[in-house]
């Protein structure tokens, strides 16, 4: 059988993945290309050098990664999943990564073993991937809980004050709904922020077919928390609806006014002024949806609300020092 001519060096060096061989004393005889690239070193820096004088770790870690070294040097081949790494590389400061890492022993002609094979194999991507899946789950998990806890609550409160069913209804839904707009801008802003003029418009949408010419609403970009965002959402929501009720979109005279500005370590103020109205009643009792403007937005904002009620319509100020509040 005819047998190749195989450059076995060239075939070495081409090999796509990181392969080293290391002596009985642990002291780098030869790497291929691929590790160098990954380690970020040259051929002249590693050659004789003790494997962990090139790349020194903590002690605990050290014994880690030289165990399987001395297990290949007993004759034993043995892998090693997922050990980290620290390597210095030039221009990039310190990285730590993951190496699948399998170890053959080398032998002579005679059977004996004179050092040890490494070819490894970098697993950092796959491992940040299944760390960035276990941070979104418990995020995703505080979530899930949080917005139980909030529908709860608002379930519980709207009862209160609800006569029947049908009057608990016709509260709780547009709550829930509220919500769901603002959890729906809130996906698309990957979970931490969310446009106010996006929130606004939101808002209004149930309300905005029929009173499109009734409402003005003026302001520059900016962006809001996950955590501001809900708060000020449920408060909005609570604003509009007692405008379509009661305020300036209860008529057609009636005239909505939504403006925002920011100041210089002064954060965000928000305007909600009804005008247009004419012998409006003084409000009588403090609902639940009073309490959302006037106590949970503040609470979960740092900010605050103040609320006028003149005889030609409402004004509500809202200043939030840090809209970016997490």
């Amino acid at each position: 059988m005819r047998r190749l001519a195989i450059d076995f060096e060239a075939l070495f060096q081409s090999m796509p993945t990181p392969f080293m061989v290391l002596d009985r004393d642990l002291h780098f005889v030869a790497m291929n290309r691929a590790y160098l690239a990954m380690t970020g070193r040259t051929e002249a820096e590693l050659l004789g050098k003790y494997v962990f004088d090139a790349f020194p770790d903590r002690p605990e870690r050290q014994e880690a990664t030289k165990r399987p070294f001395l297990l290949a040097l007993a004759g034993e081949e043995n892998t090693l999943k997922r050990n980290m790494f620290a390597i210095e590389r030039p221009g990039r400061g310190r990285q730590d990564l993951y190496w699948d890492v399998h170890h053959t022993p080398v032998r002579d002609g005679n059977g004996a073993v004179i050092g040890v094979l490494q070819h490894g194999q970098d697993v950092s991507a796959e491992v940040e991937a299944e760390r960035m899946r276990d941070v979104l789950s418990l995020e995703y998990d505080h979530r899930v809980r949080n917005l139980m806890t909030k529908i709860s609550a608002i379930a519980r409160h709207t009862a209160r004050q609800s006569d029947d069913v049908e009057d608990f209804l016709a509260d709780f839904e547009p709550r829930i709904s509220a919500m769901a707009r603002t959890h729906e801008l809130l996906v698309n802003g990957g979970w931490e922020i969310l446009g106010l003029r996006a929130l606004i418009d939101g808002e209004l949408q149930p309300f905005a077919s029929e009173a499109l010419r009734q409402i003005s609403i003026n302001g520059p970009d900016c962006t809001l928390s996950s955590r501001v965002g809900q708060a000020l959402g449920m408060a909005l929501h609570e604003l509009a609806t007692n405008a379509a009720k009661y305020g300036a979109l209860s008529g057609a005279d009636g005239h909505l006014s939504i403006t925002w500005w920011r100041l210089p370590d002064q954060g965000l103020h928000i305007e909600w002024r009804e005008t247009g109205q004419s012998n409006v009643p003084a409000a009588t009792s403090s609902g639940f949806g009073s309490r959302i403007i006037d106590r949970v937005l503040p609470l979960e904002t740092g900010g605050s609300v103040e609320r006028t009620l003149a005889a030609t319509g409402l004004t509500c100020i809202i200043s939030l020092p840090d809209p970016q509040k997490a």
